[in-house]
């Protein structure tokens, strides 16, 4: 199979793993299908300018994650149970917002890139209620599903708060529930909902091309007293990822309308 998508050389992004995203969404997408050929690396080169050494790593990389075949003299095809390497969605409700976060945790791992006190910028200043350039705890993590990264979560929460848990291993436990354990009282939240395309940093960190789709959610944690205990920003890879919400018909004042099930009751 052709492809006519252009690597990017500009975003830090291997190529090798650019090649590997473009083909394992063909595969995950339906376009190629069990025992399909796929271009071997005197093609991959050919279609993508690249060295013989990046298109092998390209296939190598592609065959331990169990999509393809690789043949010696038979070339390179679709695995047989190439859909059994796609993990399976994490599914999230309304309803179930931070018993969601405890399952989450429960089926995933967490890998920390980085944790430690910055200075607040204007933006994150703002959502958590502390003046700009006072210091917050920022933390940088990777949530995998079945061996896939799934999602990038950037996580920022007041000094004070910060000094509640530091020294908790983060990629054993979510961080809402490291808050609750040291007596934290969560009372609300809100999030909302975009989507967004990945650059550099975020495509090397989820395994996917820079320009290609993610989904955002962007939620502020308040205590009892309405006060912010935690800002966080989670971009995750559509495919591994979505989002349910019930609804019921009711009857307004206006007409029908929709209406999130939980609050209909």
């Amino acid at each position: 199979m052709t492809t006519s998508v252009k690597l990017n050389t500009q975003t830090g992004v291997p190529l090798y793993q650019q090649i590997l995203v473009i083909l394992r969404n063909q595969i995950t997408s339906g376009d190629l299908v069990a025992g399909d050929k796929i271009m071997g690396e005197t093609e991959l080169c050919t279609a993508f300018n690249v060295s013989r050494i990046t298109a092998q790593r390209a296939l190598n990389e592609l065959a331990s994650q169990g999509f393809v075949e690789r043949k010696q003299g038979q070339g390179t095809s679709v695995a047989s149970n190439a859909v059994r390497a796609v993990a399976e969605p994490m599914r999230a409700t309304l309803d179930g917002l931070f018993e969601n976060v405890g399952h989450i945790g429960r089926t995933t791992t967490v890998r920390v890139l980085k944790s430690g006190y910055v200075p607040a910028p204007k933006n994150i200043a703002a959502r958590l209620d502390v003046t700009k350039g006072d210091p917050v705890l920022h933390a940088v993590r990777v949530r995998d599903l079945s061996g896939q990264p799934m999602s990038l979560l950037n996580t920022w929460v007041p000094s004070h708060i910060g000094a509640l848990i530091e020294g908790q291993d983060m990629s054993a436990t979510p961080l809402l529930i490291l808050l609750e354990e040291v007596g934290v009282q969560v009372a609300s939240a809100t999030q909302n909902l975009s989507a967004t395309v990945a650059d550099a940093i975020t495509a090397g960190a989820v395994g996917v091309t820079a320009g290609a789709p993610l989904i955002d959610v962007r939620r502020v944690v308040f205590d009892t007293s309405g006060k912010p205990v935690e800002f966080i920003k989670i971009l995750y890879r559509p495919e591994l990822y979505s989002f349910e919400m019930s609804m019921r018909r009711v009857e307004r004042e206006s007409g029908k309308a929709w209406q999130n099930a939980e609050l209909a009751r």
